[in-house]
């Protein structure tokens, strides 16, 4: 694992710009894309604060790379990451995109999730709202042969589809990563976070004192990496160092109340790149202007170490545009190494954080080597990635084999562990899986009624598949979760549309919203059992135990785990199963 990896291209579409250097310079500029809407069509109750793409730029954008030749793709989402792809490639030999040692990877919460909007008691959904399909059309466009892999991790996704994409290409199983990521504003989302009183009536203002929520934002990224220096552009050549992501194992919703977690992924990723503390020169954060989440973060630069490097957050630029946020922030990362730059955290006044950082007011040129951007997300999820010219990260191996201790599959009302019928009842799945789970967990567990179906699944076969594990280490930050699915939260998805589609009286539940993630799932499960490990959530479009076998692999390889849960597990309309491993590194 000796090799390293260079950025080669990029591309951002926001309200800011339909170019990396567009955005960057109004970045720079201090100009921000937010602005009023009053659209019912995103929420029928009245205006609010959003970041929108200018319907001008997407025209713009189809003059500029014409879709005719890529009939397959059927929505404004999938045009937008199509045409990011082939702009963030265009200075790369055609090979970049098109050869078979080039992995895709797609970074999203909910993708084409409007056209479940009046289709979600259609017998058969839209084939374009399963995430796996919308990544198929769009890289189809460029390689047809290639599968992409789509990870779906809430917030902290984009920044985990490039730490996928780096840990991937250090093994030289591929040789270039183009990773998309894209989510687009929906009365779908804007109505969750609304049922959340999470969003702020103002532009929000991350880390300040008066900060009262979030403004959502929607937007487009590529970022194409590459282990061929010639293939990068700058002088010095900026590399992805390092990478790491963990679990609060505290509330699916709300983050650590230390800040422990994110420190986890912090710590980890500084590490894999080599480097200390100390040399870190700026963190990008992810800053969401939450009461909650902005305090957590101070708190964790803290035990981290780094309460005295510059402090960034881009929310007041782009607003929060969910799974592509991470994406599109560490590009901006890597525009301000390349020029020297430390942008302004917009809308900042007065620290409104617990304990004391150093919150960037004003742009300021700066010598810049290494930066760290963090995500944090619902369901816990935490994650960090090293930028840097100085260094190419540590490509830390694991040596030992990898057992398989225990397995379980849950389906057709039987659970199998470790190729033994352990559990069979009649029924349809609600009163299967409660049998199933009253008999592991005699006791029971509060919260296992107010999970959504998913989540009842992964956990109940979860809990069979630990029956038998004798030993667990002594930190469960040494356990991670890696789990696929193929329909993702489609189920859940389809209670909170009807509960907007019902405008008389308009109240989305935050109880169902909540759940309208799949990761959601390793949540519940990090919570039940206290691990604070990496997190991976993947989408694939069948039974992807391979996918999820061979990321788990991966990881504990590179040094980030020695123990792992790595799985399928999928619910829709009362189909139901799980496959489940317990991997151990000896």
């Amino acid at each position: 694992m000796d090799k390293i990896v260079y950025v080669a291209g990029s591309d951002i579409i926001t309200a800011l710009g339909v170019t990396t250097a567009e955005n960057f310079r109004n970045v720079t500029a201090e100009k921000s894309g937010i602005s009023v809407t009053n659209d019912p069509a995103l929420y029928p109750c009245g205006s609010f604060q959003c970041q929108r793409i200018k319907p001008e730029d997407e025209k713009n954008i189809t003059k500029r790379w014409a879709t005719d030749s890529c009939p397959q793709l059927e929505t404004r989402l999938e045009r937008l990451m199509a045409a990011s792809v082939a702009e963030a490639a265009q200075h790369c030999p055609e090979e970049i995109t098109s050869s078979n040692k080039t992995v895709y990877i797609f970074a999203t919460t909910k993708g084409n999730i409007g056209l479940l909007s009046g289709n979600q008691h259609n017998k058969e959904l839209p084939q374009g709202v399963f995430l796996h399909e919308m990544a198929r059309r769009v890289t189809s466009c460029f390689n047809k042969q290639a599968t992409p892999i789509v990870v779906s991790n809430a917030c902290i996704s984009g920044v985990l589809a490039v730490v996928t994409a780096l840990r991937m290409l250090r093994t030289g199983k591929y040789e270039h990563a183009i990773v998309v990521g894209g989510d687009e504003l929906t009365e779908f989302t804007i109505s969750g976070f609304m049922s959340f009183h999470s969003i702020s009536p103002l532009p929000c203002r991350p880390y300040d004192k008066s900060r009262d929520g979030l403004t959502p934002g929607e937007g487009v990224a590529t970022l194409v990496l590459t282990t061929h220096k010639e293939h990068c552009h700058t002088t010095p050549a900026i590399m992805i160092a390092g990478g790491s992501s963990s679990n609060d194992a505290n509330h699916i919703s709300g983050p650590s109340r230390t800040g422990d977690g994110l420190c986890f992924a912090m710590q980890d990723a500084i590490s894999d790149a080599g480097l200390m503390a100390k040399d870190i020169d700026l963190v990008d954060a992810h800053g969401t202007a939450t009461a909650y989440n902005d305090e957590m973060e101070a708190k964790a630069l803290h035990l981290a170490g780094l309460q005295h490097v510059p402090l960034l957050s881009l929310k007041g630029y782009f607003g929060h545009t969910l799974g592509a946020s991470g994406l599109i922030e560490t590009i901006v990362s890597i525009e301000a190494l390349k020029s020297q730059i430390i942008p302004r955290t917009l809308n900042f006044l007065e620290s409104g954080v617990p304990v004391e950082v150093n919150v960037s007011t004003s742009t300021q040129t700066a010598h810049l080597s290494n930066i760290l951007k963090t995500a944090s997300g619902f369901g816990g999820s935490n994650a960090a990635l090293v930028i840097s010219t100085s260094t190419a990260g540590i490509c830390r191996t694991a040596h030992g084999e990898i057992k398989e201790l225990h397995t379980c599959s849950v389906g057709n009302g039987t659970v199998v562990v470790d190729n033994m019928t352990t559990f069979s009842a009649d029924g349809d799945f609600p009163q299967f899986i409660r049998a199933a789970f009253r008999n592991i967990c005699p006791g029971g567990y509060m919260k296992f009624a107010k999970m959504d179906d998913l989540c009842k699944t992964a956990l109940t076969a979860t809990e069979y598949l630990l029956q038998n594990a004798k030993e667990w280490p002594d930190s469960t930050r040494d356990v991670a979760v890696v789990l696929s699915c193929n329909s993702a939260s489609l189920d859940t998805d389809t209670a909170h549309q009807s509960a907007i589609e019902c405008k008389e009286p308009y109240i989305p539940s935050p109880a169902i919203f909540v759940y309208t993630l799949a990761n959601i799932m390793q949540g519940e499960i990090c919570i039940r059992h206290k691990i604070k490990g990496e997190n991976l959530c993947l989408v694939t479009p069948d039974c992807g135990i391979t996918d999820a076998t061979e990321q788990a692999i991966l990881l504990m390889r590179q040094g980030h785990a020695k123990w792992c849960i790595a799985g399928h597990v999928d619910f829709l309309r009362g189909n139901y199963m799980a496959h489940l491993k317990l991997l151990k590194l000896t």
